[in-house]
């Protein structure tokens, strides 16, 4: 269970410290993602991260907050696979159209802080 939390919190330092050093790079690469597949398809991502948040929930020292994380995923997941009214697709847009560099590298500077809370809850 251990191992998936430092994927987790790796992973996310990861990931946030491409947005914020290749901002423009990392969101394109990720609207790109959006345009080549299915919103169905990739709902499963956060369904996936909902489910490895519930199962390393017991291996930290504090789980109400991985549980927390991953009810919000896995509803994040229900929501871009229902996508009712098209309130994903427009939430979608709204992000990859008016969201500036700045508040992208802001988001991933919250990544990185979030991914090193999750190493230190082990």
């Amino acid at each position: 269970m251990k191992v998936i939390v430092y994927l987790l919190g790796f992973g996310n330092i990861a990931i946030c410290s491409f947005l914020i050093l290749y901002t423009r790079e990392t969101v394109d690469a990720i609207k790109g993602w959006f345009h080549t597949y299915p919103l169905k398809y990739l709902s499963a991502l956060p369904a996936v991260f909902g489910i490895l948040f519930l199962i390393s929930a017991s291996a930290t020292t504090h789980p109400w907050v991985f549980r927390i994380i991953a009810l919000l995923a896995l509803g994040e997941a229900v929501v871009a696979f229902t996508n009712p009214q098209k309130f994903y697709s427009r939430l979608l847009d709204w992000y990859f159209g008016n969201v500036s560099d700045q508040t992208n590298r802001l988001f991933g500077i919250i990544g990185i802080v979030f991914g090193t809370v999750i190493l230190t809850w082990i």
